[in-house]
């Protein structure tokens, strides 16, 4: 360019420099936007921001914060999107502490924190059993005008639950349906998984009275039940076989088919029987093939009345014929 008697400008350095840090060379970068008095030209927000995530790729999360506090100075913020991926790069490593410090850091200079931003620095103390560390920086939160929504108080009542705080996570998750928010399907997932892991079935039956009258899902029952089933709770989930029998779709059918595979697998039988007739009861047909196990499972342990009773049932339905019923007996 000086050849050819042109001076480069600042898209032409940024571009340079976006080069150099592509290559994993952001600290010469660095140093030669340092220089850029020297060769005359400015560094605009652009520029900045291609340095900064030079540096952060290359894991100098130190220097790309001193880089983001030298860009405010010269009246260039960074978007609440550049700091969240910084802060992204210090929660994994475990250095959440310095992740809350860059973040109010930014709030003190007047850039754009958000709710998302505050939300990565939450998942982060959750995520190394800093859970204290993180409600007060909900508290912190409404101080600073920003509201959390349904992701942040997500993250916190699923932490509360996996450390054994199920009075807390209720509380919370009261405190956040009083606030107007619409539970996600991910928060009821996150909320089914925590109770049933804890055997809290009766606490999470009612907290999940509250969470519908805010947004219906159809499928809750069925996925407590299957929870249960996962965690060997099969008494309780018998108990909610009627919930998800009232409507007798085709996901309460495989719902029921989940409980019935547990029972075989817990060696009762007898009971997927009984899951198997109260599926008939509702006009609708059990899995033929698990059903089969089932019979050979009663006559195994003698029950030849049930298992044959079971093949009626279906003879009955008009799912299998008479002749087929005879061949499978035999």
């Amino acid at each position: 360019m000086y050849k050819n008697g042109c001076k480069p400008n600042t898209v032409s350095y940024t571009a340079l420099l976006n080069g150099l840090c592509r290559s994993g060379k952001s600290s010469e970068a660095r140093e030669m936007m340092d220089l850029s008095e020297e060769e005359w030209w400015a560094p605009n927000a652009i520029t900045y921001s291609v340095v900064m995530h030079g540096l952060r790729r290359e894991g100098k999360l130190s220097d790309a914060c001193d880089l983001v506090m030298e860009m405010v100075r010269k009246g260039f913020y960074p978007t609440s999107v550049e700091i969240n991926r910084i802060l992204q790069s210090f929660c994994p490593e475990g250095r959440v502490n310095e992740a809350k410090k860059f973040m109010e850091d930014c709030l003190n200079k007047g850039c754009g924190v958000n709710v998302v931003n505050f939300t990565t620095v939450i998942h982060g103390f959750c995520q190394k059993d800093g859970l204290d560390d993180a409600l007060s920086l909900l508290d912190d939160m409404y101080l600073t005008n920003r509201k959390p929504d349904a992701v942040t108080f997500t993250t916190i009542i699923n932490a509360l639950g996996k450390n054994g705080r199920i009075e807390e996570a209720i509380e919370l998750t009261k405190k956040m349906l009083h606030r107007g928010l619409v539970p996600s399907p991910i928060m009821y997932r996150s909320v089914i998984h925590t109770f049933c892991q804890q055997g809290r079935v009766e606490e999470l039956l009612k907290l999940l009275e509250k969470m519908i009258a805010k947004q219906e899902c159809r499928t809750t029952s069925n996925h407590v039940i299957e929870k249960l089933c996962g965690f060997g709770n099969l008494d309780e989930a018998y108990k909610l076989l009627g919930k998800v029998l009232r409507t007798a779709s085709r996901i309460d059918g495989e719902t029921c088919h989940v409980l019935m595979e547990s029972y075989l697998n817990k060696g009762n039988p007898l009971l997927s029987y009984k899951v198997a007739c109260r599926i008939f009861d509702q006009n609708l047909i059990p899995d033929l093939k698990l059903c089969e196990k089932v019979r050979k499972r009663l006559m195994v342990e003698g029950k030849t009345d049930e298992a044959d009773m079971l093949m009626l049932r279906f003879v009955a339905s008009g799912s299998i014929s008479p002749q087929l019923q005879q061949y499978i007996q035999s």
